[in-house]
C-alpha cells in the first residue's frame, strides 16, 4: 500500500451524504477521499483535531513557519486538502477567522456539529437568508446605540446543519442587521455604516446568546436560532 493511501485508509472516514435543508446529513460510513474536497466540491464543512496537539504551518510542509499549535478538539474550517511532499495537507482556518495555515490530514477527523451532525458541503443558510426564506421568527431583546437599555427586535432565523445559521435582526426604525453562527458559535455580523462586523463579544449563558457588535446587543434564545 502506497503512502499516499495509507494516510486515506488510516484518518479518513468518508460518507454517503443525503441532502437536506440547509446541507447533507451523512447517512453510512465509507471509506474515500471525498472529506478532502473543500465544501465547495462538497467535502467536509470543518475538521476536529483528533490529537493531544497539532502544529499550523504557514506552508503545506513541516519544514515551514508554525503558525501555531492546537490542542486536541479545536474545531477548524476545511479549505481543502492535497497532497505536498509525500503527506496530505488541509488548507484550514479557525472559525472567526484568526488562525490560517496548514494542518496534516493524519491528525484531524471530520468534526460534528451540537447537533451531532457532520456537516458537508456549503452551508446555506446565508443565501435562504438573503431570500427571506426563514425557519423561525420571533422578538428578541435588543439594543441599537451604545449605553442604550434593550428594548425589542424582530428576528429571523435560517438554519443550517452542523451548528450553523443566519439570524437577520430587524430595529424599530427598520435598520437590519445579519449575523452569522457557525459550529453553534456566533462569528460575526453582516457589514454595515456600524462597522465590519468582527468587532463584537460573544457568550452563551442559561441557553441564550449574548452578543454585541460594534455598539449594538441583542440576546437570542438558543432555541430560536438553532431549533429544538
Amino acid at each position: 500500500m502506497n503512502q499516499s493511501r495509507a494516510v486515506l485508509w488510516t484518518i479518513l472516514i468518508s460518507f454517503v451524504a443525503v441532502p437536506v435543508p440547509g446541507g447533507f446529513v451523512i447517512a453510512q460510513d465509507r471509506a474515500s477521499t471525498e472529506n478532502l474536497k473543500p465544501p465547495r466540491d462538497g467535502g467536509v464543512r470543518r475538521w476536529q483535531v483528533a490529537v493531544a496537539e497539532t502544529g499550523i504551518f504557514a506552508a503545506p510542509e513541516e519544514t515551514a513557519e508554525r503558525v501555531t499549535t492546537l490542542e486536541q478538539g479545536a474545531i477548524l474550517q476545511n479549505r481543502g486538502c492535497s497532497k505536498s511532499a509525500g503527506q496530505m495537507w488541509c488548507d484550514i482556518r479557525s472559525l472567526r477567522g484568526n488562525v490560517r495555515g496548514y494542518a496534516l490530514a493524519t491528525y484531524l477527523k471530520p468534526a460534528k456539529g451540537p447537533d451531532g451532525i457532520v456537516a458537508m458541503g456549503m452551508d446555506d443558510s446565508r443565501v435562504r437568508a438573503g431570500k427571506r426564506n426563514f425557519d423561525a421568527e420571533t422578538i428578541i431583546p435588543c439594543a441599537q446605540e451604545q449605553g442604550q437599555a434593550l428594548g425589542k427586535c424582530n428576528a429571523a432565523a435560517a438554519r443550517g446543519v452542523g451548528g450553523d445559521a443566519t439570524v437577520v435582526v430587524t430595529f424599530q426604525n427598520g435598520f437590519a442587521r445579519k449575523l452569522y453562527f457557525v459550529h453553534g458559535e456566533f462569528v460575526k455580523a453582516s457589514a454595515t455604516m456600524s462597522g465590519v462586523g468582527t468587532d463584537m463579544d460573544w457568550r452563551l449563558e442559561s441557553e441564550v446568546h449574548l452578543v454585541r457588535v460594534d455598539d449594538q446587543r441583542f440576546e437570542l434564545p438558543d432555541r430560536f436560532v438553532f431549533g429544538d
